[in-house]
């Protein structure tokens, strides 16, 4: 998730959101906090292994969990185009991800990927044709204006451009956007599991020729460590899923906020990694700037369902 990719769910009733709506938020937490332990693993992991290597045992998880799944229910693809598109995308912003993860500061690259909303509204109002308001050009403007600085202030001494590897965290959000932007599309027609296996399958493809290349042999301890990213990976996805039918959407994408400042903090403690006054001005603004987005995100959808049963004009 990569940026955790946010299912499409229909707004629950009000019977059975009042009652489950504490623990489901919890779970939402802790299944913040669990991508954000991921990422750590995965820069313990990429210290003497290759990232491209990481990412491809973190799908391979992924696809061991898909076939324990296939032996309890049966899978039915309906539109493929859309799940090779939602595959490729994910995949690609994983590779990325794990890429900056193994060049950046834990918590630099886990922030670059998590300006991934920012994106899926544009792909939105692009490809689906969604309306992007004034606000969430705001939104949009003050997330960049934070990323800015959260580069500015990470950047080598004495120089203020954009590093590759920055760049290559902002692609991996890019990538993301575009996936949650076709998820969007592909869930009216397929369910979760086929659209989760579908990004397994792609990633793996995606980044086994890279990990060939590259290839390191783990030692049993680095398998531990490839085997826990993918492991903590698989249950977020699953907590994350399983509590956004109860959590409105605005709720969701503020607390997944969580991450980042978690990947900052874990990065901090446990690789002693500087971060500038600036880059935590950044980070700040950025985190505000994605919330706005969520919120915005979140009402959008609340009017396009009230329309949809006739209580807003078209």
């Amino acid at each position: 998730m990569t940026t955790p990719e946010l299912p499409v769910v229909s707004e629950p009733r009000a019977a059975e959101f009042r009652p489950r709506i504490a623990p489901a938020t919890v779970l939402l937490v802790v299944a913040a906090v669990l991508f954000a332990l991921m990422a750590v693993m995965a820069k313990i992991a990429a210290g003497e292994l290759p990232g491209t290597e990481v990412a491809f045992v973190r799908f391979c998880v992924g696809l061991v969990t898909c076939g324990v799944v296939a032996t309890r229910r049966r899978f039915n693809t309906k539109n493929r185009r859309g799940l090779v598109m939602r595959g490729l995308y994910g995949g690609g912003a994983v590779l990325l991800y794990f890429l900056a993860i193994e060049h950046l500061p834990v918590g630099i690259a886990t922030l670059l990927n998590y300006t991934a909303p920012v994106f899926t509204a544009l792909y939105a109002s692009v490809f689906l044709a969604e309306r992007v308001g004034t606000s969430a050009l705001g939104a949009l403007a003050v997330t960049s204006a934070g990323v800015g600085l959260v580069i500015t202030g990470t950047a080598p001494s004495g120089s203020l451009g954009i590093g590759p590897w920055h760049l290559v965290g902002i692609g991996s959000a890019m990538l993301s956007g575009a996936a949650v932007a076709t998820i969007r599309e592909v869930r009216k027609t397929d369910g979760s599991w086929e659209i989760f296996a579908a990004f397994c399958f792609a990633g793996a493809l995606i980044t086994l020729p890279p990990a060939l290349a590259s290839w390191v042999a783990p030692r049993p301890v680095q398998w531990a460590e490839l085997v826990a990213v993918g492991s903590l990976s698989v249950v977020a996805q699953l907590l994350m899923t399983h509590a956004l039918r109860f959590v409105r959407a605005a709720v969701a994408g503020i607390i997944a906020q969580l991450t980042p400042v978690a990947s900052l903090a874990m990065g901090r403690l446990l690789f002693h990694d500087a971060v500038t006054g600036l880059a935590l001005a950044g980070a700040i603004i950025t985190l505000l700037g994605v919330s706005w987005g969520a919120i915005l995100a979140s009402s959008d959808a609340a009017a396009l369902q009230r329309r949809a049963k006739g209580d807003l004009p078209a």
